[in-house]
């Protein structure tokens, strides 16, 4: 049922009460001087259908009573409306003058309860009053005798608990949880109904978790012109207090009072928004209109227009921004500043976006990202001038970047840089040669660019990084990345220059980048690394030499390598191979419990010896490391390092399976 057609129902519901109401308070006869029973099978009047109906009358003295039952209650032509019984235990004389002390109770049917409430009714100057109460709430009705279907009413809820609201009320409201105190007044005069109502105390949950609210503390007064159609309404609502979740969307309490303003015509088929105005102190003001249509499936959206909207950061940040943002795994960042825009949007029609950003600053607690002074415009059309932001500094995953400038243009094919985007990082730069932001599918956007990596040196990057400091640049092509479902997708290289070597990397994709639990993928390959740098980089103790390997089907959950086929091996090529002593105990130790093939005494005399060759592999699943060497051994074991001359040295190990955990965090106090 539509949200107008259950309103329709609800009103037309509420006329039927009254009518049906004041018929059976009709029906009670005149006479009053002796006792009388009245029983009959289906009959009609005043328009009001019944089944079976029963009057009893008590003449007593001084205090005549009577009962009124009548069951299987109709309208012409319309669905039943239930059971009904007036019970008068004190009774106006004359008897059609009304009753001081009555009761009601009306079961609509049997998935509803009954109502249950007392009454008082008075027949004066051509008029049915009528009062009823229970312990919270009152209900004032007042209907001319010649013409039942105007009614006057008043509704009084005083301090009313929702959580005994009936079942089928909730769940009609798709909700599982409904809580709080309500209060408050409802008048229906002829074609009107205004309210003012307050909630406190507040909560409710539905939809899966989707929705969902506590400790809510709120003021509402609205008006409905009921007639003639289309009908309008305007209403005034203040949160004081209390949490709010709409999906992704989730309000803390406001430290101010956010004030909503609507007023709108509602029609069978439409709901014209004429007037929005959101007022969120120190965070968000927005004014607006829209408009609402039924549609095969229920109420869709045709159009929507912000004329104007301002958010300040970092109150509006927190308040309306900050869900979404975690949502996509970003969460919790500071920001400052404040952007100022406009919307329009129509079912049929492209959208247009305006926003001016105003030094706006944003920071990733995490580390991730940080941009200062961001400034410019951002707008949005068919074709034009997309975005011109400046900055004055950017971080990306701790890397410092000096101030650059955005230009992006849209076209028949999306969104693109008008001119590269370089992001200068200290001796070199990344650089954007071209960008995409466009429809990949009907329900998709896929985000693409092109991009390369000037000639960084990696002494200075690992400064940054806090890392072990070695040689080297770092370099990369990367012709085809792209963002889409949460994939960060390179058709390109990295190829890294260290050690006197060559790293590359390829296959490169990320999964989730920004989000919780990222996972990469890759395939390394690295050629002729100089063993010298490599080990004094790493503190591992000295090895001299050429090492070459790979990592095939890397993966790492959370940057932390979860499988992988791995092989590292020297060159027997290569004129000076040595290693010392203390490489050889971290050999050893790497080697799942391997030792040395040497007496400790011989170890202690020389501080290096000579090797053939040396290598371990690791095929990595489920936290255990596969290894193995560069050889057999005739005892059962492999080799890590086979010695050569004298005096010879070989490194056997001889446990395949090792914890890799473990093997980590022996590797991490070696390098300490």
């Amino acid at each position: 049922m539509s949200a107008y057609a259950y309103y329709s129902a609800l009103m037309s519901r509420f006329k039927r009460f009254a009518i049906v109401i004041f018929a059976g308070l009709w029906l009670v006869p005149q006479a009053h001087s002796a006792d009388l029973h009245i029983e009959s099978g289906p009959g009609q009047l005043l328009g009001v259908n019944w089944a079976h109906f029963q009057l009893e009358y008590r003449a007593g003295q001084p205090l005549p009573g009577w009962i009124l039952s009548v069951a299987g209650l109709s309208l012409a032509d319309e669905q039943d409306l239930g059971d009904l019984v007036l019970t008068c235990r004190q009774a106006i004389r004359p008897i059609g003058g009304g009753c001081i002390d009555g009761r009601i109770d009306w079961q609509w049917d049997e998935s509803e309860p009954a109502l249950s409430a007392s009454f008082v009714h008075r027949r004066e100057s051509g008029f049915h009053h009528l009062d009823l109460r229970e312990e919270y709430w009152r209900i004032e009705l007042q209907i001319p005798e010649n013409a039942l279907d105007s009614v006057n009413a008043r509704i009084v809820l005083d301090q009313v608990d929702l959580s005994v609201l009936p079942a089928p009320l909730t769940e009609a409201l798709d909700l599982d949880v409904l809580y709080g105190v309500l209060s408050g007044e409802v008048r229906l005069d002829a074609d009107q109904l205004s309210a003012r109502l307050s909630l406190a105390g507040a909560g409710f949950d539905g939809l899966e978790g989707l929705v969902a609210a506590d400790g809510l503390e709120l003021e509402l007064n609205g008006q409905a012109h009921l007639t003639p159609m289309p009908e309008s309404f305007s209403l005034s609502l203040i949160q004081s207090a209390g949490e709010l979740l709409f999906g992704s969307l989730y309000l803390p309490s406001p430290e101010d009072p956010l004030r909503v303003e609507i007023e709108a015509r509602w029609s069978e088929q439409a709901l014209d928004l004429d007037r929005v105005v959101l007022m969120d102190s120190g965070a968000l003001e927005l004014a607006g209109t829209g408009r609402l249509v039924q549609g095969s499936e229920g109420w869709e959206a045709e159009s929507f227009r912000i004329d104007s909207a301002e958010i300040y950061f970092p109150r509006g940040w927190r308040r309306w921004m900050d869900g979404h943002a975690a949502a996509a795994g970003f969460g919790d960042l500071d920001t400052i500043g404040r952007v100022r825009g406009s919307l329009d949007w129509h079912a049929d029609q492209p959208l247009k976006l305006e926003a001016e950003l105003f030094d706006v600053t944003v920071d990733d607690p995490r580390g991730r990202l940080a941009l200062d002074g961001v400034a410019g415009q951002v707008g949005w059309e068919r074709y034009g001038p997309a975005a011109g932001l400046s900055w004055g500094g950017l971080k990306l995953f701790g890397f410092d970047m000096k101030p650059s400038s955005l230009s992006l243009a849209a076209d028949a094919e999306g969104v693109h840089l008008q001119t590269p985007l370089r992001l200068p990082l200290l001796d070199g730069a990344v650089v954007i040669d071209g960008l995409v932001w466009a429809p990949m599918d009907e329900s998709r956007i896929g985000f693409g660019f092109d991009a390369r990596i000037e000639p960084l040196d990696l002494a200075e990057l690992t400064r940054a990084l806090e890392w072990p400091e070695f040689g080297g640049q770092l370099s990369g092509e990367f012709p085809g990345v792209m963002l889409a479902d949460e994939v960060l997708s390179v058709a390109g290289g990295i190829d890294v220059q260290a050690f006197s070597g060559h790293i590359q990397l390829s296959d490169l994709a990320i999964e989730r980048p920004f989000g919780t639990l990222p996972a990469l993928s890759a395939q390394v390959e690295f050629s002729r690394l100089d063993l010298l740098e490599l080990t004094g980089a790493f503190n591992f103790g000295r090895m001299e030499g050429q090492l070459s390997g790979w990592m095939h089907d890397l993966r790492l959950l959370d940057w932390r390598p979860v499988a992988m086929d791995a092989r590292i091996f020297t060159h027997e090529d290569v004129p000076r191979r040595r290693i010392s002593q203390r490489a050889v105990e971290n050999l050893s130790d790497l080697g799942g419990g391997g030792g040395a093939l040497l007496s400790g005494t011989v170890l202690r005399v020389f501080e290096d010896f000579p090797y053939r060759r040396a290598g371990l592999a690791c095929r990595l699943s489920n936290n255990i490391c596969h290894i193995d060497g560069v050889a057999r051994h005739d005892s059962g074991g492999f080799y890590i390092v086979e010695g050569r001359a004298l005096p010879r040295l070989d490194i056997v190990g001889h446990r395949r399976l090792v914890d890799w955990p473990q093997l980590m965090g022996q590797l991490a106090a070696m390098v300490e």
